[in-house]
């Protein structure tokens, strides 16, 4: 196996082969590498893609927005294009990383520190209630992004605008009140994920009417969302409406510890 730079000229088509394996958001790896190259690496299998680590600088932190490989990748190669990534890292800022409980001894390997534990919750039908058109028409507002940067910045502590905009694409839905908002987009043909949502702490009931509305607009597909465990406000607004929950996964960050707000955060 070999563990280095991403093969540039077979790229698109290397993830969409490694998407029939294992669930990848290729629309966010691409747009990684498109912005910096050196936030992206691969481990190759003769010719075929079989892991791959990608990033994104923020203003204050670097997001590794995915870690993933096949099933038969050992620790040793997930060391390994952990160690060309820091290597080639040029700054100090904090990195984070959500990651999944067979990766956490890895990581702690590199100096990273649990932040906070969550919860993949995932919907599959089954949840009964009203949705209105007036509700519909109420979470759609043409001022979003003020909103969107205010209340990102209070529950991240950092402008992350340019981030949450450069990883729109055509299926993205956005809802918002004066409270918060709510991004949503493809990750395939069956699953949707809600990510990032985030809400003031408190505004229970603009909250589920962004749940009740994203599962009217996108409920006949696959809903998943990676939320705080410890925030019991936001799994019972999950568990209401028929999410079932998958445990093991927690938030990782190596360098200064960030300062985020989880009872803000909706969806990671």
């Amino acid at each position: 196996m070999f563990v280095g730079w991403i093969r540039k000229d077979s790229f698109k088509e290397d993830l969409e082969t490694l998407s029939a394996k294992l669930l990848l958001d290729i629309n966010a790896i691409l747009k990684a590498f498109e912005v910096d190259q050196s936030m992206c690496y691969g481990i190759y299998e003769k010719d075929h893609i079989v892991g791959i680590l990608s990033a994104v600088e923020l203003e204050k932190t670097i997001l590794i927005n995915n870690f993933a490989y096949l099933s038969h990748i050992n620790k040793n190669y997930r060391e390994r294009i952990l160690y060309l990534f820091f290597k080639n890292l040029r700054t100090h800022k904090t990195v984070m990383i959500l990651a999944k409980s067979d990766e956490i001894d890895v990581l702690k390997n590199f100096d990273f520190i649990e932040y906070g534990k969550f919860l993949k919750a995932t919907y599959k039908g089954g949840a009964t209630f009203n949705f209105t058109n007036a509700m519909g028409k109420s979470l759609v507002n043409e001022n979003y992004l003020q909103i969107l940067e205010k209340v990102d910045f209070v529950a991240y502590d950092e402008d992350r605008i340019d981030f949450i905009q450069n990883n729109a694409k055509s299926s993205s839905l956005i809802l918002s009140s004066k409270f918060g908002y709510q991004h949503s987009y493809a990750i395939d043909k069956a699953i949707i994920k809600i990510s990032p949502w985030i809400i003031d702490s408190g505004a229970y009931d603009d909250a589920e009417k962004m749940l009740r509305g994203v599962i009217y607009h996108r409920g006949l597909k696959i809903l998943i969302a990676f939320i705080p465990a410890e925030v019991e406000e936001i799994q019972e607004l999950y568990e209401n409406y028929n999410f079932k929950f998958e445990k093991g996964y927690s938030l990782m960050y190596k360098n200064q510890k960030p300062n985020i707000n989880l009872e803000m955060v909706y969806g990671f």
